[in-house]
């Protein structure tokens, strides 16, 4: 049987997203992205994060947070109690006809619930059955509770970053969690692509720290031949000795100055700074010396002074004007969140789409940021759904009855005041 695949190469996929926070919830938003049929699987009271709340974020208590909305965009929801017979029958049903079933629970949650990969893979030989942990399937930590802090902490990220007199400082995103999702995102798709060839399905096992060990390969490789371990640089790459790094402007601007790669830009840059003299300094005469491909510290600190005097000479559009007629010079300036939203590039490439989202209006979430030729994938197709939105259409769809529907459904908004009631009692 064919199928139609104008939606995206994932058409005709459906997936079982029972994960929470951010690290489970974007592999399963990526899954959508590219036309799979995600159900996102609530408690009755709904996810935490549904209705967590940040400064200057003023919805409602019974609105959708922004980390619920960022990650949930593009699914169908459903909330059941896992832990009762019929809500483990609605689930053992919806994973019995899916295709991917993806989970960051702890093994011995989903052992609780009859949830594991022994006994969902009877149910459903072709499953493919994905979960990322904090610290990994196996070791004396496998079911070690974490947040993205602690990945970014024990996979070394932490400790290579801020400034090199000050205390270890871990990066302001949640980039563990997000490069565990991709990592997660990638098992299932080598997974679904093995089962063409095997016919069976699989457990994908990855983690938040293995996803930061992966996005280091360098840096670890680095620290494992070299003799010198890698220290804190601050506003530059502690890996690249040389000119590379942030600078200020002299109005409080900023520009990440990657590399001259010819002669003529690197004297440009001197004759606009002011410091004419800095183009006859023989450390920093080539494009590869510029790039740090010496190895060497010499001069490395009197460039970097150098160059902060120099940025700090202008202001922000004085600079952005001689940079932007300089195309051997590789830099950008420093964006925040609110000037992303704007940037063309942005724009032309479709990285962000609107959704409207009950009690709020109209949010931008990141959708989807890769591009196939033929089979482009749908990117962000609905609001992230009402807790138990779907729920009465899920379980008909599966041959539930309108009994047991409403069994279910009864559990759920009751359910949904407590989780309301305990985080926004003061």
């Amino acid at each position: 049987m064919s199928i139609d695949v104008s939606n995206g190469p994932l058409t005709g996929i459906t997936v079982v997203d029972m994960t929470v926070a951010v690290q489970g919830p974007h592999a399963a938003a990526f899954l959508s992205d590219m036309g799979a049929d995600v159900v996102k699987v609530e408690r009755p009271g709904g996810e935490l994060n549904r209705y967590v709340r940040h400064p200057g974020f003023n919805a409602s208590a019974e609105g959708m947070g922004t980390q619920f909305v960022a990650m949930n965009r593009g699914k169908r929801g459903i909330a059941i109690d896992a832990h009762s017979d019929l809500g483990r029958s609605v689930l053992h049903k919806l994973v019995a006809g899916a295709d991917v079933f993806v989970t960051n629970y702890r093994r011995e949650a989903l052992e609780r619930m009859r949830l594991g990969y022994e006994e969902l893979s009877v149910l459903n030989p072709r499953l493919v059955y994905a979960r990322v942990s904090g610290f990994g399937p196996l070791g004396p930590d496998a079911d070690k509770a974490m947040l993205d802090g602690a990945a970014q902490a024990r996979s070394g990220v932490a400790a290579i970053s801020g400034p090199s007199d000050g205390p270890p400082m871990p990066p302001g995103a949640a980039l563990a969690d997000h490069t565990g999702s991709m990592q997660l995102a990638l098992g299932v798709m080598t997974a679904l692509f093995a089962r063409e060839r095997t016919g069976r399905g699989q457990e994908v096992n990855t983690s938040s720290l293995g996803a930061m060990m992966w996005a280091q390969a360098w840096e670890i490789a680095l620290t494992g031949m070299a003799s010198e371990p890698i220290a804190r640089a601050g506003q530059h790459n502690p890996s690249i000795l040389c000119p590379y790094g942030v600078y200020e402007t002299s109005d409080g601007g900023a520009f990440l100055f990657a590399v001259a790669m010819s002669d003529e830009s690197w004297d440009d840059f001197w004759v606009f700074a002011g410091q004419p003299e800095m183009v006859l300094d023989a450390r920093w005469s080539t494009a590869a010396k510029r790039i740090g491909a010496r190895g060497s510290l010499d001069g490395v600190e009197e460039i970097r002074a150098q160059m902060r005097v120099a940025f700090a000479s202008r202001t922000t559009a004085e600079w952005e004007a001689f940079l932007a007629g300089q195309p051997e010079i590789i830099y950008e300036r420093v964006q925040s969140y609110g000037e992303l939203r704007d940037d063309p590039q942005v724009v032309a490439n479709g990285y962000l789409a609107e959704v409207d989202v009950p009690g709020f209006g109209t949010a931008n979430v990141v959708s989807n940021v890769v591009q196939l030729s033929d089979t482009p994938g749908r990117g962000v197709r609905r609001a992230p759904p009402l807790l138990g939105e779907h729920t009465a259409e899920v379980m008909a769809e599966l041959g539930f009855g309108p009994d047991e529907i409403d069994q279910v459904l009864q559990s759920c908004h009751g359910s949904a005041d407590a989780v309301i009631a305990a985080i926004t009692d003061d």
